[in-house]
């Protein structure tokens, strides 16, 4: 698997009809056709969601993405601890369609169609990989192929939200493509743009979701397990960085025109990481341990957890070609899915690439190649069962969605509002600004930990006319806001609750 393959077609007997060649001939363009049925299904899940009302993360990613322009936050008026090429996605998606507002929240078809197009193009991603590592061994590579398409096509994954983890999923594939055939080819110019390209597509991937750096894990042991055995092996590694070195600068360079500078954005998708780890740790609520037995019970439900537990054994017990980077890059995707703290379902979108490796290249026993087809054949059974039971129960009006309805109704277009904390998508289905610009729970909790910034916002110039509240207090875990508090009781008067919902009004 190291050595370099030469671009030389060796000379064959001209086969007879019938023979061996026509029968591989076959069966090349039969599975070329399992492939491309199995990345149309994938893409087809996503059809009967189209007009499904928007997730918090959707909603507000698309938000950031449409008034990003030099601003007095981050990405605009706004902040939040993604990458920009997020942002750029979403902008993309925001001009694939229009974006409505209905009684159960935002409904925007483009973006959805973009999941769709990430899901279809990562599964066949997989079926080249698959060829790639395992050219002699087909029940492997369709097994690969049919593990794609399930775990991407499966609700207990996250599908039908569209997230950072589906959209990074394609350029890490993309970039193992082109980094494992970067290896394998004699050096030229071919080969050079083959290894410019994995890095590139490595870094749009980490700048997408930052935690993403799938394909620099695999080069890194790749290049290390294949020193002395490769010729011009740094040449390679140098223009893959070079690739990715030059992907980033671009990426840098655009944030910067529309106002987002890399000093910010190093604060932002970094050292937020880093402070955020410890806030989850100090004092996170009990329904962050909730989501997190939820997430482990959907990997067992989705059948992740097996495929991962039977494949994992096989390849480090019998081993494997390229054992050692995927065996890294799989550690290091389930590092990041428990670092991640906050356990949403659509984390384990980040183990589908190591388990499409792993599936493709493990050489299973007697006993475990049984196993490893049944549990392969288990994901795709459990993502058609859970796929139905999402698409026959209809679209819910959630306390959120009245939350954002009673505000169309009742607020100017001028007005202003708060939601204390999270949920970007009330804001974003009623139309109106928040002069706060900590959307999302988590960053509040970081950043504003005393609900400083927050109360000068209520008490400022630009003070909001509406303020949402989740409970019967600002202050809540990781916060301390009495002060903040005790300003909402003097200068504003509850005027609706839903649920633990409350809307107060400016006195």
């Amino acid at each position: 698997m190291t050595t370099p393959v030469s671009d030389r077609t060796s000379a064959s007997t001209p086969a007879r009809p019938g023979g061996s060649a026509a029968r591989f001939a076959g069966r090349g363009w039969t599975d070329t056709a399992i492939v491309l049925v199995a990345a149309l299904l994938a893409t087809a899940a996503w059809l009967p969601f189209l007009h499904r009302p928007l997730t918090s993360d959707e909603s507000g990613f698309l938000m950031l993405a449409e008034q990003w322009r030099p601003g007095r936050s981050l990405y605009g008026d706004y902040w939040v601890d993604r990458p920009p090429l997020l942002l750029w996605l979403f902008t993309i998606a925001g001009h694939l369609g229009p974006v409505d507002v209905t009684s159960s929240g935002l409904v925007a078809p483009g973006l959805k169609l973009l999941g769709a197009v990430a899901s279809g193009m990562s599964v066949v991603l997989a079926g080249v990989l698959a060829n790639q590592v395992s050219p002699g061994h087909r029940s492997a590579r369709l097994a690969t192929v049919v593990l794609a398409a399930a775990l991407l096509s499966s609700p207990l994954l996250g599908m039908s939200a569209v997230n950072g983890e589906l959209l990074a999923v394609p350029f890490v594939l993309l970039g193992l493509v082109c980094a494992v055939t970067a290896m394998r080819r004699s050096w030229g110019w071919r080969t050079a743009v083959l290894a410019a390209g994995a890095g590139a597509a490595g870094m749009a991937a980490a700048l997408v979701k930052q935690n993403f750096i799938d394909v620099f894990v695999f080069t890194a042991v790749l290049v290390a397990v294949s020193h002395g055995r490769v010729p011009r092996l740094w040449e390679r590694a140098a223009t893959f960085a070079g690739g990715a070195a030059v992907l980033l600068g671009a990426a840098v360079l655009g944030a910067w025109a529309r106002g987002t500078s890399a000093p910010e954005l190093w604060s932002a998708v970094v050292v937020f990481r880093i402070e955020a780890v410890a806030t989850i740790d100090g004092s996170a609520s009990s329904e962050t341990v909730a989501r997190g037995m939820l997430l482990a019970a959907a990997s067992l439900g989705s059948g992740a957890a097996v495929v991962l537990v039977i494949a994992f054994a096989a390849v480090f017990m019998r081993g494997a070609p390229l054992a050692g980077p995927v065996l890294a890059m799989t550690a290091w995707e389930l590092f990041a899915i428990a670092a991640g703290g906050s356990y949403w379902l659509h984390y384990l979108t980040g183990i589908v690439p190591g388990l499409v490796l792993l599936v493709a290249i493990a050489r299973p026993g007697p006993r475990s190649g049984p196993a490893l087809s049944c549990a392969v054949a288990y994901s795709a059974a459990a993502a058609v069962a859970v796929w139905t039971s999402w698409v026959l129960v209809p679209p819910q009006i959630t306390p959120e969605s009245r939350v954002s309805s009673y505000l169309r109704e009742h607020a100017r277009p001028t007005d202003a509002v708060v939601v204390g904390f999270g949920h970007p998508e009330i804001i974003a289905a009623s139309g109106l600004d928040s002069p706060y610009e900590n959307l999302w729970s988590l960053p509040a909790r970081v950043r504003d930990p005393h609900l400083a910034q927050l109360h000068g916002v209520m008490a400022g110039a630009s003070a909001p006319q509406w303020v949402v509240v989740h409970g019967d207090s600002l202050d809540t875990w990781g916060l301390d806001g009495d002060h903040a508090q005790q300003y909402l009781q003097r200068h504003y008067a509850k005027r609706a609750s839903y649920d633990d919902w409350h809307v107060w009004r400016r006195r």
